[in-house]
């Protein structure tokens, strides 16, 4: 089985190559990049973990609530977006699902991932006993330009948005974990500083 440990790594190693591949093509950093290159290098990173597992992109939301059990008799919120799509969905060996992963480029502001935050919150918290979905990942590259000090500044903002987000999901009854990337974020001048960042949601 596929530990949460394995696929955070694999999560933030495919945002890390994503910025590492654009800046080799385009001499830009990745906040200038389509978000579906992210998408991409993370399922690719995904796919890589040598153990029995599925990994889909922009599957229908109705859909793999249907398959997780998760959909139930109940409305499916608007937050939610039953005809919407998610990201990444990360699927048991069983063709059950077990993870969805949202991901979100050049994040600045808890504003930018909200409805994604609100979206995984109302998946994970569908038939919470009966549902094979175990995780939701919010998965985001980031970075600004400062006067100095980047580095200090941007971990002040990651951590700034992560406080707005777990005020969010604990009140949902959720749990909610930061994870960066190591030795992020990167910062070559002092004045620009970029990371790799999960925001991990789980019952």
């Amino acid at each position: 089985m596929i530990t949460e440990k394995e696929l955070e790594d694999a999560i933030l190693l495919g945002i890390v190559n994503s910025q590492k591949s654009y800046f080799e093509w385009s001499n830009e950093w990745l906040s200038f990049s389509p978000e579906y290159l992210i998408t991409v290098k993370i399922a690719e990173e995904i796919s890589k973990i040598n153990k029995n597992k599925f990994v889909t992109l922009e599957d229908n939301v109705e859909y793999i609530l249907n398959l997780s059990k998760a959909k139930g008799r109940g409305k499916i919120s608007n937050s939610t977006r039953a005809n919407g799509r998610y990201d990444i969905v990360v699927w048991w060996a069983n063709g059950h699902p077990r993870a969805v992963v949202e991901v979100k480029n050049s994040v600045r502001n808890f504003k930018k991932i909200e409805e994604d935050v609100k979206r995984v919150c109302n998946t994970l918290n569908r038939k919470t006993t009966d549902s094979t979905l175990k995780q939701g990942f919010i998965a985001f590259y980031i970075d600004n330009t400062y006067v100095n000090n980047a580095r200090e500044k941007l971990n002040n903002q990651i951590e700034n948005i992560f406080q707005q987000t777990k005020f969010f999901v604990t009140n949902q009854k959720l749990k909610i974990e930061l994870i960066i990337y190591e030795n992020h974020p990167i910062c070559e001048d002092d004045k620009n500083a970029y990371a790799a960042v999960i925001f991990l949601i789980k019952k």
